[in-house]
């Protein structure tokens, strides 16, 4: 699989395929404070090797979540809370706290990471990375 110019069902296939470390991740995540963490996760089914990743910064209120392809480093997928605007291909606007998915445009060629409201989804009213993590695990199966 080529993993530069994939579909909507090749995400959604490639997503299924790494379920089961998703299902069982183990961080410990300090309630105060920055916290940096990176994890490789392999799909030996499709040969795609990933980099989970969370950050929070300074203030509690601002982290992020990705998962992402090691060696192109685009992201599959990716939670952004108190970030900044994103702006996507078609022109729509997103505000601080948006989800990302991998989007090609197979009319240009284009890749973006496709910013989605948060409103629809079980990230409107997270507390905390900690909480994020794990919705961010249970959303990304379920989807």
């Amino acid at each position: 699989m080529i993993f530069t110019s994939l579909s909507d069902r090749d995400v959604a296939a490639l997503i299924q395929a790494i379920k089961e470390f998703l299902q069982n991740p183990d961080f410990a995540i300090p309630i105060l404070g920055r916290y940096k963490n990176e994890e490789n996760v392999e799909d030996r089914l499709n040969g795609a090797q990933y980099i989970l990743y969370s950050y929070r910064g300074r203030r509690a209120s601002k982290y992020s979540i990705h998962l992402r392809f090691s060696e192109t480093h685009l992201y599959l997928i990716r939670l952004c809370i108190n970030g900044s605007r994103h702006h996507n291909l078609d022109g729509t606007v997103v505000g601080v706290n948006d989800l990302h998915v991998y989007k090609h445009h197979e009319d240009t060629g284009d890749i973006e990471s496709y910013a989605y409201s948060l409103d629809a989804t079980p990230f409107s009213d997270i507390q905390g990375l900690s909480e994020a993590l794990d919705k961010f695990m249970e959303y990304t199966i379920n989807h």
